[in-house]
């Protein structure tokens, strides 16, 4: 059987079984996504129906976590070593295990493979030696497998397995296992575990060199492997996208590329795989890579994000930034073409040059077009485009109604010499955005100016549901309190700045100064909040509740008695609070020191609403 190779496979999960159809393009095939979509249960379905197309060979899974039993012998895991682990009895299993090593998912069976294939065990020896310095002896003691380890760039005795570093662990099984001939697939999860970038480096080298099919001969297999590190891939071509597998959750459907896709062959598409960057590897990691102009947008929203704790890249997302003119469209379209959900942050004149971007997010989208009904327009893109065609119009037929105010924008200023429509509109559309209502009524022709700022912002707001957000006042460093909002060079060092004075700030003035940014940060992380005091709520409300009804009924209740009716309803989660009664009210206290929680204590009147005034409680912490 040649390339491709169409597997069926049925993933068993807690959450329903589902039927998977995954395509193998070439040798190496690499499953990607981020925590909890489901690599792992992809990764594991496809052992037994790749075993019909072996032709014999064997099929091998590596778990995530492969060292499995040895870590018995390399750390006090159960809490009576005194600290000192078992090191020197360090063990690979007994010789009865030989028979089993492929069906093994640990580190076990393949130094069983060393055991057994001096081949094998010569080619990792070779390895260690020249590139690690470390020599290798495989020995049964007893019946066990032992595994001693030696330096060889100093004089020492050699020493146990239990002792070595676990990367040098990981990478003897990994190779073990991808030169064992025996073998026609080989599933990995995980192969960069314990491993510093250098060394993935290399494993993948060795990880390339052993992809292929299994008819080709020598050691070579399938391997499919699932991976979080941006060092495991290598793109260099549009092609190699059809190798990657992406998962978003358990229960959709992976992403995959067919090569044949004319998407690409986009000549830009092409230029931006051949320059993908660290920051593009870490975006095919995420579910909605948020896109923006620059290193210092970059810092402002990562900023944001911090300040506000808004957790852009736990909540899925990752910033990258896309340098280049035009290139905004492109890596959205690309993006979305591995079953991305892209959001971009752009600079004005991402809305004011053309309708590219906007067309990315505005055309044939029925979100987008249902919203535009609701308005009275056909759709949401002739919405866009006739209020785009009148403002183009409109400042070039009444410049100067507003060119006193427009020549002051940066757009305008660091234009130098090279003032034409481009520099025109984008100036404009930010001076009306900065411009309050007073202001646009006193222009000339103003209520055609005021119109336009309304139908302006209704396009925005298509835009901001869709995704797509637009810095109405221009670049990033438009919206600077501190540093010159008029630089051209040294922007990292003026960002570093004018987060230094953001930093001094509440979290409610960070909102009003970057009104424009923040509503983008919060939607890209789906304006997710941690708040302890909401996982407080019901434990609060079944103390509080119940503590109260016998206050309103017994004016004898004592603190003693309040706290024995906590313990009988929460058990030990009652050594959270610290209640009381004082002058026949109940008095909740925080007794934890770690939980972030404000509004304690609590005070409540048997007569009290208590719903409402936890409620209130948990407000002050939102």
């Amino acid at each position: 059987m040649d390339f491709p190779i169409n597997i069926e496979a049925n993933i068993v999960s807690h959450n329903g079984n589902f039927s998977r159809n995954i395509t193998l393009q070439g040798g190496l095939t690499i499953i990607i996504g981020p925590n909890g979509s489901g690599k792992t249960h992809l990764l594991r379905s496809l052992k037994q129906p790749l075993a019909p197309v072996m032709n014999g060979k064997k099929v091998r899974f590596l778990s995530a976590g492969r060292l499995g039993l040895l870590e018995e012998y390399r750390s006090d895991y159960d809490g009576h070593r005194s600290g000192f682990p078992n090191y020197e009895n360090a063990s690979f299993g007994r010789k009865s295990d030989v028979s089993r090593r492929h069906q093994m998912e640990t580190l076990n069976g393949d130094f069983q493979t060393l055991s057994e294939r001096a081949d094998i065990l010569i080619k990792v020896q070779e390895r260690l030696r020249k590139l690690f310095k470390r020599d290798l002896i495989i020995e049964w003691d007893g019946g066990s497998l032992k595994v001693v380890f030696a330096r060889l760039d100093i004089t020492s005795t050699p020493y146990s397995s239990g002792r070595e570093a676990s990367g040098l662990l990981h990478l003897v099984g990994i190779l073990a296992a991808l030169y064992d001939d025996e073998v026609g697939a080989i599933l990995i999860d995980e192969p960069e575990v314990s491993l510093h970038p250098q060394l993935q480096s290399f494993l993948l080298n060795e990880i390339t060199n052993a992809a292929g099919h299994p008819s080709e001969g020598g050691y070579k297999k399938l391997v499919i492997m699932a991976t979080h590190s941006t060092e495991m891939l290598r793109i260099a071509k549009s092609n190699d996208l059809a190798s990657l597998i992406f998962c978003h959750d358990l229960d959709k459907p992976p992403v995959q590329l067919d090569p044949n896709n004319g998407e690409l062959k986009n000549k830009k598409l092409q230029t931006l795989i051949a320059r993908l960057g660290q920051e593009h590897k870490l975006s095919l990691f995420c579910k909605r890579p948020l896109l923006v102009e620059g290193p210092s947008d970059v810092m402002i929203a990562s900023f944001i994000s911090n300040k506000l704790e808004l957790h852009l890249e736990a909540a899925g997302s990752q910033l990258l930034p896309v340098i280049g003119k035009g290139q905004m469209p492109v890596v959205t379209k690309f993006m979305r073409l591995i079953g991305k959900e892209p959001v971009v942050l752009a600079d004005a004149d991402a809305f004011t040059d053309d309708l590219d971007l906007i067309r990315c997010f505005l055309a044939n989208s029925s979100t987008a077009d249902a919203d535009a009904s609701k308005l009275g327009a056909q759709s949401a893109m002739k919405l866009a485009s006739s209020t785009y065609s009148d403002f183009c119009s409109l400042v070039n037929d009444n410049w100067e109604d507003i060119s006193r105010q427009a020549e002051i924008h940066p757009y305008y200023t660091n234009a130098g010499e090279s003032i034409d429509e481009n520099v025109k509109r984008r100036a404009v559309f930010c001076t009306l955005f900065s411009l309050s209502s007073s202001e646009v009524n006193d222009l000339t022709n103003a209520e055609k100016w005021s119109s336009m700022k309304d139908r302006l912002t209704v396009v925005l707001q298509l835009l901001e549901n869709s995704g797509c957000f637009i810095l109405r006042k221009g670049a990033i460093e438009s919206y600077y309190q501190v540093s010159d909002i008029y630089t051209s060079e040294g922007k990292p060092t003026a960002a570093v700045d004018e987060i230094d004075h953001l930093d001094q700030l509440s979290a409610q003035k960070v909102r009003e100064q970057l009104d424009d940014l923040v509503r983008c940060i919060e939607y890209a992380s789906e304006g997710k909040h941690i708040n302890e005091a909401e996982s407080l709520r019901d434990i609060l409300l079944s103390i509080a509740a119940p503590a109260v009804a016998r206050l309103s009924t017994n004016d004898q209740v004592t603190t003693q008695d309040i706290n024995i009716l906590a313990k009988s309803i929460l058990g030990e989660r009652a050594n959270i609070f610290n209640c009381s009664v004082e002058n026949g009210k109940l008095k909740i206290d925080i007794e934890s020191k770690i939980l972030n929680i404000c509004g304690f204590p609590v005070i409540i009147d048997k007569n009290d609403d208590v719903v409402r005034i936890i409620e209130r409680v948990l407000l002050s912490n939102a």
